[in-house]
């Protein structure tokens, strides 16, 4: 009974990890490319849910469908994004932060309005459980943890394979070398904010099925986010993911044994790193 007890947690905390390593890779891409702290990410996570919960309950889009479209969707916003809000900015990290604050009290305006401040809960997608070494573990987050799994094996796959993703590379270690070597700068702001967005929003409507779905959901997920690319390293890819496998699952235990005041140990785990090393596990030093 004791082996179960502390296996549970562990193997739902790496299954809520995988969807914070989509929201915190998703902000690594955009503060890589941009040099912009979006701390209006957590928004982009919350519109990813809406989408797919209106999809689903209006247009009744079966959620395999729905959830593909709400990423393609969210990556559209992305880029608007970039060039409306962020592009004038570029360059002036002051300016970005305080565009990104403003346009979280706009985004969650805007949903207050349009989709109402109660919260909202959509069917899940799996509703069976999942037995095994006498554990149980829902459909529906084992299917969000293999979904997240998937998307983070794509982003490496383009980041790490494709010319595009080499540029991007180029231009989060030195943009002005990257510059020189004819790398167009212009063209990859926007794409990087596509696939910041995109994974943001596709970890929100991975978990739509599971959370109750509200206009400040983002809030606590930007939080989480920030803990994970410090405790991994500010603009490391893969410490983005070790991260967001830690906090999951070390927030899972908490909430396991501790209950409501687990919440607060990203942040602690947070604050520990930049006392000790602030490069985190797996960032380079300036």
């Amino acid at each position: 009974m004791i082996g179960e007890a502390l296996l549970q947690p562990l193997i739902a905390g790496l299954l809520t990890g995988m969807t914070y390593v989509l929201v915190a890779l998703g902000l690594t891409v955009i503060f890589s490319i941009m040099n912009v702290l979006n701390f209006a990410h957590g928004e982009i996570y919350m519109f990813g849910a809406f989408c797919v919960y209106f999809l689903c309950t209006l247009l009744h889009l079966n959620y395999v469908l729905a959830l593909p479209a709400a990423i393609v969707l969210v990556g559209v916003f992305g880029i608007a994004m970039e060039r409306i809000c962020f592009r004038p900015a570029q360059g002036d990290m002051l300016t970005s932060v305080i565009v990104s604050i403003a346009l979280i009290w706009l985004f969650q305006t805007a949903a207050q309005l349009i989709f109402g401040g109660e919260p909202r809960a959509m069917r899940e997608f799996l509703p069976s459980t999942v037995s095994f070494l006498h554990i149980r573990i829902s459909q529906s987050r084992l299917a969000a943890g293999l979904i997240s799994l998937l998307l983070l094996v794509a982003v490496n796959f383009f980041v790490y394979r494709t010319k595009q993703g080499k540029a991007m590379q180029a231009v989060a270690q030195d943009r002005d070398a990257a510059a020189l070597q004819g790398i167009d700068l212009d063209r990859l702001g926007p794409l990087g904010f596509a696939i910041g967005c995109a994974l943001a929003g596709a970890a929100g409507g991975i978990m739509a099925p599971i959370l109750y779905i509200d206009a400040t959901m983002g809030a606590s997920v930007l939080g989480k986010s920030l803990a994970i690319i410090v405790l991994g390293g500010v603009g490391s890819i893969p410490g983005a993911a070790v991260g967001g496998l830690i906090v999951g699952v070390v927030e899972s235990y908490g909430q396991r044994f501790l209950g409501y005041p687990s919440s607060t140990f990203p942040f602690l785990i947070m604050i520990i790193i930049l006392l000790f090393k602030r490069t985190g596990l797996m960032g380079r030093k300036a």
